[in-house]
């Protein structure tokens, strides 16, 4: 499966499912108001899961 490239804001993200199963390789962008979401220790689980399979985090500070 080709790799993904999927961002976490506070305003939108994929579904945490999605986040799970991200293929290796892929990429998670997370941005600096994606903390501020009622679910985000939900997706902090889920990013660690798509770590886990072999996917990649870049924390962005100061984008929007």
């Amino acid at each position: 499966m080709a790799a993904i490239i999927v961002g976490i804001r506070l305003e939108s993200a994929p579904a945490l499912g999605d986040v799970r199963q991200l293929p290796a390789g892929s990429w998670i962008y997370v941005f600096p108001n994606a903390k501020e979401r009622p679910d985000w220790a939900r997706y902090l689980d889920a990013i660690t899961s798509a770590v886990a399979g072999g996917s990649s985090v870049s924390w962005l500070e100061g984008a929007t």
